[in-house]
């Protein structure tokens, strides 16, 4: 009896031992569970809570989840359907998909699932990779589900997608994948995670690149694959971020003719602290990117850029560009041609170089600051075909026609390209052209209608300026009847350019000596006091008289009557002074000849 008492209570000893030790392991595992990261529930094979961690309850709490989904017994599927009802789109299909896997885990016809999903709060969209596994020879069964925020690699994700689409203008249309490689000590190479991405790019799913990186490195063309390994050992050992770029080609193209390909662009930082660093590997996190539109867009930068090229140096038209200071910093041949200087010495000169002598088309000189390059500059507005001459060292006159347009890079001003193609031909041919509408053919002097427009736009200073004083003067040859009837007409035509000749001896270049009738001749003189103009009158009386004309064996005289007459602000039209003057001159005529008179 005493032994029978004795093993039962050694055998009730073991029990409880073995409750004690089964609870102990009970414990260790859930505080096992409360000390991971993730958050973790374990389900029954009907989809009912058995367990979950701490982090599952904190996070559920500090989110406004279903209490339910707190509590052991809970029903989960019931919550997933909750979400299917009340969340939004995204959020909805994430919860469909989920829970369709969840039932088919929990059949026993899947032994896992993981799947990214968006949980959406007020501040912040965040995002997490849920996996769902079935418990291996698990007595009852068991299910567990697992999720893992994988936000910062989404924020790492978008934010390069964000700056490919600032940098190549193709935001939403690039494909990207995220990657960890492991870079082994022997050089070897090893990926150890693919993002869902890696089949737009690759063509193959994230298992299968990790579980064959050859496979992977099949698609890449030949001429990258050593680079790509090169560059990365070579980023390994210096610690430095590691870039690269390669074609990727479908695997019937790999295989067979080299068919279509993309380009995809590698970025990736090396973790410096990690379990795969402290065996010596070196654990690289990054992300492949579709550039193949940037790619594009380069080759036709390129091609668009040598067009450019050919069509700069080969157009006719001289092109010079002017960076802000106003120097020239690049030209074509053409204008090197035009200018008559080499690309060297053209090459930081400015356009108000006082080696370059600009005239307008009057003669005047061409104010600096009006250079239709400077004017672009000052004001950011285009100036379009301005006429200049262009005095050059050898003493020739070019004629040139400029437009000058600035150019802009994000709003601001940064050059300005002006063009300008010899125009000298058609100036002459103008010049030639006015001069004949405007000079009387015989002499060579101002025709009577020219002669008139010069002294309408006199009369109109003056009346801008009544404190100036301008003079006109009418001056006719006495007795050229008697010429033309004793010498004959010829050579009464050689006493006509006799005297203008005499004339034009005696005025400034900007006084305007016009023949306005037979033997009637005018001087307009601009700026010039009643006293000066008939010191002038008297002088060009004296000359003509003094000095007569010779024609073939004849010294033909002549004499002229000359009136005087000021314009002024008072009159009221431009013909009042050149009546006055003629009356002047009529009252010489009357008494005598041969002699000034002021009106």
């Amino acid at each position: 009896m005493a032994n029978s008492d004795s093993r039962l209570t050694e055998t009730t000893q073991t029990v409880v031992s073995a409750e004690r030790a089964l609870e102990m392991s009970r414990r260790s595992v859930l505080s096992v569970m409360d000390a991971l990261a993730a958050h973790i529930c374990v389900l029954d094979e009907r989809g009912v809570i058995v367990k979950v961690n701490r982090a599952w309850r904190e996070f559920a709490a500090a989110n406004g989840g279903h209490a339910e989904l707190c509590c052991e017994g809970s029903d989960y599927l019931v919550a997933c359907a909750s979400a299917l009802h009340h969340g939004a789109d995204a959020v909805q299909a994430g919860a469909e998909e989920f829970t369709f896997k969840l039932k088919e885990v929990l059949a026993g016809r899947l032994d896992s699932f993981q799947l990214e999903y968006p949980c959406p709060s007020p501040k912040l969209t965040r995002w997490f990779l849920a996996r769902v596994s079935r418990v291996a020879d698990a007595d009852p069964p068991r299910v567990v589900i697992a999720h893992d925020s994988v936000t910062e690699l989404k924020l790492v994700q978008e934010t390069l997608r964000r700056q490919e689409a600032e940098l190549r203008d193709l935001a939403a249309s690039i494909p990207g994948a995220l990657f960890r490689l492991q870079v082994l000590p022997g050089g070897a190479l090893r990926f150890v995670y693919f993002s869902p991405g890696i089949e737009r790019l690759f063509g193959l799913k994230p298992d299968q690149a990790c579980g064959d990186g050859r496979r992977l490195f099949r698609r890449v063309a030949q001429e990258a694959r050593s680079f790509c390994r090169h560059s990365l050992r070579a980023a390994t050992a210096s610690g430095m971020p590691w870039e690269c770029e390669m074609k990727v080609y479908s695997e019937a193209g790999a295989s067979a003719d080299w068919g279509d390909f993309i380009w995809v662009q590698a970025k990736a930082m090396v973790k410096a602290e990690s379990a795969a660093c402290a065996q010596g590997a070196a654990l690289w996190t990054g992300v492949l990117t579709d550039i193949t539109a940037r790619k594009q867009a380069e080759v036709a930068l390129k091609a668009s850029e040598e067009s450019f090229r050919l069509f700069f140096e080969t157009m006719p038209q001289g092109v010079v560009y002017h960076a802000l200071s106003g120097r020239i910093t690049a030209a074509n041949p053409a204008a090197c041609a035009l200018l008559r200087l080499s690309h060297e010495q053209l090459l930081g000169k400015s356009p108000i170089d006082p080696a370059w002598h600009l005239i307008r088309e009057d003669g005047s000189d061409f104010p600096p600051a009006q250079n239709p390059a400077l004017e672009a500059l000052r004001t950011g507005q285009p100036v379009r075909q301005v006429v200049m001459g262009l005095c050059l060292t050898e003493g020739s006159l070019v004629w040139l026609q400029v437009t000058a347009t600035p150019l802009f890079k994000q709003g601001v001003l940064s050059e300005v390209y002006a063009s300008f193609e010899d125009i000298t031909e058609l100036i002459r041919t103008r010049q030639e052209l006015h001069r004949q509408a405007s000079t009387d053919h015989l002499t060579g002097a101002a025709n009577r209608r020219h002669f008139m427009e010069r002294l309408q736009a006199e009369y109109g200073r003056i009346q801008r300026h009544p404190e100036l004083c301008s003079c006109v003067v009418t001056l006719d040859l006495d007795h050229f009847k008697l010429i033309n009837d004793r010498f004959g007409h010829a050579a009464g035509d050689a006493v006509l350019r006799h005297v203008t000749l005499l004339m034009r001896l005696g005025t400034r270049p900007l006084d305007v000596v016009g023949r306005i009738g037979g033997e009637e001749f005018a001087l307009l003189l601009p700026d010039t006091s009643r006293e000066d103009a008939s010191a002038l009158a008297e002088r060009l009386r004296l000359r003509i008289e003094q000095n007569p004309a010779q024609y073939r064996q004849f010294v033909i005289p002549a004499t002229v009557s000359i009136g005087i007459s000021a314009i002024v602000c008072e009159d009221g039209t431009a013909e009042a002074a050149l009546m006055r003057s003629d009356q002047a001159m009529y009252g010489i005529k009357e008494n005598g000849r041969n002699g000034v008179s002021l009106a």
